[in-house]
């Protein structure tokens, strides 16, 4: 993060695995609290899928009281977009399934912000994009991704990981930084 964190304490408004793993493999000490955010009812009222990254990410940091004037809170959101089509999280195992036929074969876009306040004041943040394309893989393939992967694939925007793909190689990267890709758009 192109902030210091020293003697400040950080808040992750999160729970994601991915977002809290990256913050201790940059060894940031932090602590989590989950934000109090209605994103499905701003995503009903926003359209536009850059400024309603930001606005959750935003929404979330600001939703998380701090306890004193020193302490980061960080909110984070990501979008993802194919074709028009803006990706909520599967709320089932056949949503899921439905995400990854959609995305099967094409190109889809990756929006993440994050964003860090200190005193309800705005510090810290960062916007990106990433575009990756779903490999053509077969029903098989994805069945037995869903049969291992059930909980990622109800976790994740995309209904899948990116830290999945060494085992799975479905996803090509066309661009984009794995911050991003990770949901965590923070160098």
């Amino acid at each position: 993060m192109n902030f210091s964190t020293k003697n400040i304490q950080v808040i992750l408004a999160s729970s994601s695995k991915a977002r809290i793993d990256y913050l201790k493999t940059n060894k940031i000490s932090f602590v989590t609290k989950n934000h109090n955010v209605d994103e499905e009812k701003i995503k009903k009222e926003i359209k536009t899928p850059t400024y309603l990254s930001e606005k959750l990410a935003l929404l979330k940091a600001k939703s998380v009281k701090a306890t004193n004037k020193k302490q980061f809170i960080i909110g984070s959101d990501q979008i993802l977009v194919c074709q028009n089509k803006v990706f909520n999280k599967p709320r089932t195992i056949n949503e899921a399934r439905k995400n990854l036929q959609f995305l099967r074969k094409k190109q889809h876009t990756l929006i993440s912000s994050v964003t860090a306040v200190q005193n309800n004041n705005v510090v810290f943040k960062e916007t990106s994009e990433a575009h990756l394309r779903f490999k053509d893989i077969s029903d098989k393939q994805l069945e037995e991704y869903l049969q291992e992967n059930k909980e990622t694939a109800l976790s994740c925007v995309g209904s899948y990981k990116i830290e999945d793909n060494n085992k799975y190689k479905f996803i090509e990267i066309v661009d984009g930084n794995l911050e991003t890709i990770i949901g965590f758009p923070a160098k």
